[in-house]
């Protein structure tokens, strides 16, 4: 694969280099959320984004991230085009559900945390607001 298989969609309001602390996958009834926070003008916000009907996930820490992990992904979340994961996933799925919902495998590197991929039917970034996640 090359970054030219990558779609990007969103990008992070901040670089990761900056998040007040480290981004962390927080489980929701249906979904995933990557959550951060982060400090602007002196305020901490928190944002994010929501993954919606996951089939799968998998992480890589940055000691084990290829170039291709990171080249377009930094900070960014890509859809990656034509994905092999996906592939593998339908054909391991009960042909009743294997149609059943759209897979979009999805990507996105951050510093200090690595190469999170989920394959879900669709991703919304989640509105930025003052506070942290730590205080929900």
């Amino acid at each position: 694969m090359t970054v030219n298989d990558k779609t990007p969609l969103y990008q992070t309001r901040v670089p990761s280099t900056d998040f007040a602390s480290d981004a962390r996958v927080c489980p929701l009834a249906g979904s995933r959320m990557l959550c951060f926070d982060y400090n602007r003008n002196g305020i901490v916000y928190r944002s994010g984004i929501r993954f919606h009907w996951v089939l799968a996930t998998r992480t890589r820490s940055e000691r084990c991230c290829t170039e291709w992990h990171i080249q377009g992904a930094y900070d960014t979340l890509v859809e990656i085009r034509d994905s092999s994961w996906v592939d593998e996933l339908r054909a391991d799925t009960p042909v009743r559900w294997r149609d059943e919902h759209e897979m979009h495998h999805y990507m996105i590197y951050l510093d200090s945390v690595g190469c999170l991929e989920v394959v879900a039917k669709s991703w919304e970034e989640i509105p930025e607001e003052a506070g942290s996640w730590e205080s929900t």
